[in-house]
């Protein structure tokens, strides 16, 4: 009991010293965390979208394609949805900021070329989570609803 009572303040100290460094580490790495690409950073490829935005991928020989994505921007901005529609080695898309010909490359080698799919929906974790022919903007706002993810965050908005 003596060495338990001895060793408490010392305890009580190390505990108030562990959790301050966890508190400022966490603050620190909050800071240090992109919370949203910049509109004066070029984007170089999608992965630096990850864990911050959802990504629809078009090809945007679908007609209309394009005017669909931007009359549905609200609905768009609400899911933190990012949409780039690639229509003869061009981009088009709704990302603020400038686009890197290596994203272009990315694009067309890694997902249009894979594949007969003319529309991809890609998660905040960055994996594929939809394929389609055809672009149904109420099927991937539905889907993208039905995500544990998503799912939070409107539980997160309706508690605000």
């Amino acid at each position: 009991m003596w060495i338990t009572l001895k060793l408490r303040p010392v305890l009580m100290n190390l505990l108030t010293l562990v959790l301050g460094l966890s508190a400022v580490s966490a603050l620190s790495v909050a800071a240090s965390a992109p919370q949203d690409q910049h509109p004066d950073q070029t984007l170089t490829e999608l992965a630096a979208l990850r864990w911050d935005y959802r990504v629809i991928l078009v090809d945007a020989r679908i007609p209309d394609a394009i005017a669909r994505l931007e009359a549905a921007q609200a609905a768009i901005d609400e899911r933190d949805i990012l949409w780039f529609a690639l229509e003869e080695g061009r981009i088009s898309t709704n990302y603020p900021g400038a686009l890197a010909p290596s994203l272009r490359a990315e694009l067309e080698a890694k997902v249009f070329s894979r594949s007969d799919e003319a529309v991809f929906l890609i998660g905040k974790d960055g994996g594929l989570k939809a394929t389609a022919t055809h672009l149904d903007l109420p099927a991937l706002f539905e889907r993208i609803d039905a995500m544990p993810m998503r799912r939070r965050e409107m539980e997160a908005a309706t508690a605000d």
